[in-house]
C-alpha cells in the first residue's frame, strides 16, 4: 500500500470518475458520490481512505484497490493448498504477487482487484462446498464474495450469478445455498435503490434496463 501511495499510476477512469466520487463521499456529498452506473462499494471503500489526512481522492482509490489486491493472496493460498500442497500454494502466491497486470490495476485505483477478490473467494467456496454439506452454518467466503462481486463492479453481478449456480450444484442445493441466495438479494438492494432513484427501475444496474424492456416492456 505504501507503493500505491508513493507511486500511483495515472488512470483516466480513476482521475475523472472514481477519485471525485471518493472525495465527494469524504465530504458527505452523497449526490455526487454515487451514480447508478458505478457500483457503490468502490466509492465507499475509497471514500473511507479519503477521510484520512494527506490522502486525496486519487490516492484513496489506489490505496483501496491495493488493499483488495493484497487480500487476494489469502484465497490464492487457500485454493492452491486445497488443490495441491503447501509448497505449491506458496509458489502460487509468489506468482500472483509478481504478476504485473493485477498490480497495475491496483496502482491505477481501478475496481478490478475487488472483482478478482470476489471471484477467488467464490471459487474457494465452491471447491470447499462438498466437504461442508454436513456442517451447519454460513459460508463466509461465499458471503464476502457476493459483496465484492455485487457492490464493486456492475458487470460482476453476472459472475456472481454464474458462480452462485456452481456453488448451488456443489452444495446440492442445500440449506446453505438458499441462505446465500437470500443474502445475495439483500446485498443488491442498495444498488437497486440507487438505480430506482435515477431511472425508476428496481434493478441492480442500469445496464439491465434494455433487457427488462425487451422482455417485460415499459
Amino acid at each position: 500500500m505504501a507503493i500505491a501511495y508513493l507511486m500511483p499510476l495515472a488512470s483516466t477512469d480513476t482521475l475523472c470518475r472514481y477519485a471525485p466520487m471518493a472525495e465527494a463521499f469524504a465530504c458527505g456529498d452523497w449526490a455526487d458520490a454515487f451514480h447508478p452506473r458505478f457500483a457503490v462499494g468502490g466509492t465507499v471503500a475509497a471514500g473511507i481512505f479519503a477521510l484520512l489526512p494527506f490522502v486525496d481522492g486519487f490516492r484513496a482509490c489506489t490505496l483501496s484497490s491495493s488493499l483488495a489486491w493484497a487480500l487476494c493472496v489469502i484465497p490464492v493460498f487457500r485454493l492452491a493448498s486445497r488443490l495441491f500442497d503447501s509448497r505449491t500454494a506458496w509458489f502460487a502466491v509468489v506468482l500472483f504477487v509478481i504478476c504485473p497486470q493485477p498490480l497495475v490495476w491496483a496502482l491505477r485505483g481501478l475496481r478490478e482487484p475487488f472483482k478478482m477478490l470476489g471471484i477467488l473467494l467464490m471459487v474457494d467456496a465452491v471447491v470447499r462446498a462438498p466437504d461442508c454439506r454436513d456442517q451447519k452454518g454460513f459460508s463466509y467466503e461465499a458471503a464476502l464474495a457476493i459483496i465484492f462481486l455485487c457492490l464493486f463492479k456492475c458487470d460482476a453481478i453476472l459472475a456472481a450469478i454464474g458462480l452462485g449456480l456452481a456453488y448451488a450444484v456443489a452444495d446440492r442445493f442445500g440449506l446453505r445455498t438458499w441462505f446465500l441466495s437470500g443474502w445475495g438479494v439483500l446485498v443488491l438492494q442498495p444498488m437497486c435503490y440507487l438505480v430506482w432513484s435515477w431511472t425508476g427501475y428496481w434493478l441492480p444496474a442500469p445496464h439491465y434496463i434494455p433487457l427488462w424492456k425487451q422482455f417485460f416492456g415499459g
